[in-house]
């Protein structure tokens, strides 16, 4: 008897070692998501009009799972981003051959759990209101399977407690994004993203993208998820009919777009990606909102002959200056309600360009349009500019029409799928 119970101590014994060698083990490691059937569980992010956010979940099973077998009921979301905790709401389930969205569901090894973008938990970024600048919070969620399900052949996989997703993220589009950094002589850098497109064997645009003063930092990632400012140009229906290299900088906090030091290190971009790259040199344009938008307005005055064209929007810039704007092709956007950047910034550097002889076209029209009529508003002004021989046009958002904010000019703007194809159409020098 005394022999049994001193083995029975060792065996227990054996067991607490080998859980705390093997807790220590996991902890020192990256957490990761297996338990039971589950080998991973991802969210997923999609970086929408009003920024990013976590759009879905992937469940990566052990079986293939059968997509008939699941239901908005099956699981339950829970989520912690920074210190805000909150369920989430759950729009769609579906089994998956990848860790993808899709249509429709079919039987494989992911449970896509789709969640409700108007969740108010759902963005990534914290607005500080006091620096003014956007940071990106960490993000962890807990998933419970509540209800059983099926494998493909007909096996049960049955319930689960609570899985932290903590195995990592699929951040879409943002993913395709390179991050790089550039440098002066005198140790001034600019971080900066670059999607590059698929290598046709022919030289390719290139669109600059310059983001405003929230994005400012040196996380290299905000000036990407705070608005579709670069990555409306790098989504895949957009690369489809227009492909392009997209270069996305961060300023640094407290610096400015328009200073002597970042423009020339945003001509050094230039540059550099023309060496690096088969960019075409003909092809070169530039975007920017807010005190982007003062940038892209600033580096055009001062460089005219280097790009096509150029998407300032709700910024303003040297009227005096504006003689050299009259045979570049601009876009202009602002909202008449913006209090951040008057809207005067625009129309004054538009009046200052007719001024020197430009022939510019105009239209107002609602920020909150539908697609359809947006890009039928944006069409129609462009018809007009072409028959005008015009090479600026203005679209100015009616007054509390623009969503979210009067100063979100870039909402409707690169949503307009007229607006975007229009840039490409341009090449220097014709």
């Amino acid at each position: 008897m005394r022999i049994l119970k001193k083995a029975l101590l060792l065996f227990a014994f054996a067991l607490m070692m080998n859980f705390i060698i093997t807790t220590s083990s996991e902890a020192t490691s990256m957490p990761k998501t297996n338990f039971g059937q589950i080998e991973r569980v991802d969210v997923i992010t999609d970086v929408l009009p009003e920024g990013e956010k976590v759009v879905a979940l992937a469940i990566n099973y052990k079986k293939e799972i059968n997509t008939h077998s699941l239901s908005n009921s099956t699981f339950e979301v829970n989520a912690l981003h920074g210190e805000n905790a909150a369920m989430r709401n759950i729009t769609k389930v579906y089994a998956n051959t990848s860790p993808e969205l899709s249509d429709q569901g079919k039987n494989g090894n992911f449970v896509i759990i789709e969640l409700d973008k108007n969740d108010p938990i759902a963005g990534t970024l914290f607005y500080d209101i006091r620096t003014g600048i956007n940071t990106r919070l960490s993000l962890e969620y807990t998933v419970t399977q509540v209800k059983d399900i099926k494998t493909a052949i007909g096996n049960n996989v049955p319930t689960t407690p609570n899985v932290l997703v903590n195995s990592g993220e699929i951040n879409l589009v943002v993913d395709d994004f390179s991050e790089k950094v550039i440098t002066d002589e005198n140790g001034n850098f600019l971080n900066y993203r670059l999607f590059e497109p698929e290598n046709t064997g022919e030289k390719q645009p290139l669109v600059l993208f310059l983001h405003g003063a929230g994005e400012r930092g040196v996380s290299n990632d905000v000036q990407l998820l705070a608005n579709r400012g670069a990555i409306s140009w790098a989504h895949p229906d957009q690369q489809a009919m227009n492909s392009a290299y997209v270069a996305a900088p961060q300023a640094a906090i407290g610096a400015s777009w328009t200073s002597q030091t970042n423009s020339k290190l945003l001509l050094n971009l230039i540059e550099t990606l023309k060496n690096e790259y088969p960019i075409d040199p003909d092809r070169i344009y530039i975007t920017g909102i807010s005190m982007g938008g003062m940038g892209t307005w600033s580096l055009i005055q001062s460089n005219p002959d280097l790009f096509a064209a150029a998407i300032p929007v709700c910024g303003t810039g040297n009227v005096n200056l504006a003689r050299n704007l009259v045979n570049l092709p601009l876009w202009v956007a602002h909202s008449a309600d913006d209090t951040t950047v008057p809207v005067s910034g625009s129309r004054n550097m538009v009046n200052a360009i007719e001024g020197a002889g430009g022939k510019v076209v105009r239209a107002e029209y609602a920020g909150n349009l539908s697609k359809d009529a947006a890009n039928a508003a944006a069409q129609q002004l462009l018809n007009t500019a072409i028959a005008n021989g015009s090479h600026t046009l203005y679209s100015e958002y009616v007054r509390g029409t623009t969503p979210i904010n009067g100063h979100f000019a870039w909402v409707p703007t690169y949503e307009n799928d007229v607006l975007r194809n229009w840039l490409f159409t341009n090449v220097r020098g014709h």
